[in-house]
């Protein structure tokens, strides 16, 4: 009688665990995505429609960044967490080197020049509050449990995957919209 292969020894365990790794780094990298760019697509929002659409914004970034950390255990969460750190650097230097948070301003409210030390101020207390939404999130998302809910992790990946896609689609339209840094610096 033959025996039957075992399905989780082998290359396919090696498989296995190389899709998990790459579908972990992905939802690091979506993390990061979110986090970041929700920095800046708040300003904009604020700025066009008021704190409140901004505090609904950033809610809902929240919720997807804790959603993108969900893991079937703790150790898995801390690399995904750990991950979206140099993928958060990646990121916020494209912001940085595109001067993305000043041209918004200035695309906004046309001939705003560069932001003055109280809008520093209120968006750095923005900042605290979303980063606080952030931690809330990521850590309930720390306490969830998919072990055995295949289907449930696939569709959350799909959701994060979705919406990091969309949020990269949006910030690229938009710096397309923004006055160049140049002509800001050259009327101020």
């Amino acid at each position: 009688m033959k025996r039957k292969p075992n399905l989780l020894s082998g290359d396919y365990q090696d498989k296995m665990n190389r899709k998990e790794l790459l579908l972990n780094i992905i939802s690091s990298a979506e993390a990061a995505i979110i986090f970041v760019s929700t920095i800046f697509i708040e300003e904009i929002i604020s700025g066009k429609y008021g704190i409140a659409a901004s505090l609904v914004y950033m809610v809902f970034a929240a919720v997807l960044y804790g959603m993108s950390l969900i893991s079937v255990n703790k150790k898995t969460w801390l690399l995904k967490w750990g991950l979206s750190i140099p993928f958060s650097f990646i990121v916020i230097s494209y912001f940085h080197i595109t001067n993305y948070s000043v041209r918004a301003l200035n695309w906004v409210f046309p001939d705003y020049g560069t932001p003055s030390a109280g809008g520093k101020f209120a968006d750095m207390i923005l900042l605290l509050i979303y980063s606080a939404m952030c931690l809330i999130c990521g850590l309930i998302s720390l306490f969830i449990k998919l072990k055995d809910h295949d289907g449930l992790k696939r569709l959350i990946f799909i959701i994060t995957s979705f919406f990091a896609a969309l949020i990269i689609c949006v910030v690229l339209i938009l710096e397309r919209q923004f006055p160049t840094y140049e002509y800001i610096v050259s009327h101020i």
